[in-house]
């Protein structure tokens, strides 16, 4: 239990530390540098890395070692459309299928997200770190009726596969997308039982995020 939760907090610490860009795509990551950032011995540094490798966040060479994932224009694309797929039938599920507890949950989870500022206040163009905790359970809310558990796992890799887009898409929009409007127009269609449309909305919200990169990418 020591060994796994050790792994598990380096897991978190790495992960962290690549979210907010202390590694950059394509770094180089030294085991004695990770160690030292975690405090700890290298067995759970690298059983961290072999699951950071498995969520796509970090790559193995056998020549270079660890290293940052890069981003892509063809990776954004490709879980954009797996994931408006994917999370779009678990919508579909979750708003044929969802009782009142499931409409409470959703209810509460969007309150939650909406009394939260996105952006930190010293640094706009970076994600606040509680914003970003509460969209994941908002969007795993509106899923969460939909019967299929390997389907929502996937929906919540997926999801965690998207994040260094998401937050790079929030570091370049500069507050020009109405993010919390398209979270509300889901809440309320979801709400309203109208399957497609929410559907519809969700695919859209996630297209929205990929079309503010793709500028960035082609430059």
């Amino acid at each position: 239990m020591g060994a796994r939760t050790l792994a598990g907090d380096a897991y978190e610490t790495i992960r962290g530390a690549i979210r907010s860009g202390r590694f950059e795509p394509g770094d180089r990551l030294r085991f004695a540098d990770l160690q030292a950032l975690c405090g700890m011995s290298v067995t759970p540094v690298r059983e961290a890395l072999a699951r950071l490798t498995a969520e796509g966040f970090t790559l193995l060479d056998d020549h270079r070692g660890y290293s940052v994932a890069p981003l892509s224009l063809e990776e954004l694309c490709d879980i954009t459309a797996t994931r408006q797929l994917c999370e779009g039938e678990a919508l579909r599920l979750s708003v044929l299928k969802g009782d009142a507890d499931w409409e409470a949950r959703v209810i509460a989870a969007h309150y939650l997200m909406a009394r939260t500022p996105q952006v930190r206040e010293d640094i706009p163009s970076a994600m606040r770190e509680d914003w970003e905790a509460r969209h994941a359970a908002f969007h795993a809310a509106l899923l969460s009726a939909c019967g299929a558990p390997i389907l929502m796992e996937i929906c919540e890799k997926l999801f965690s596969r998207a994040d260094r887009y998401r937050r790079l898409s929030v570091s370049l929009s500069g507050g020009a997308r109405d993010v919390a409007g398209e979270h509300r127009r889901l809440m309320e269609l979801a709400l309203a039982r109208d399957a497609e449309g929410a559907v519809k909305a969700l695919r859209e919200h996630y297209g929205l995020t990929a079309a503010a990169l793709e500028g960035f990418f082609k430059v």
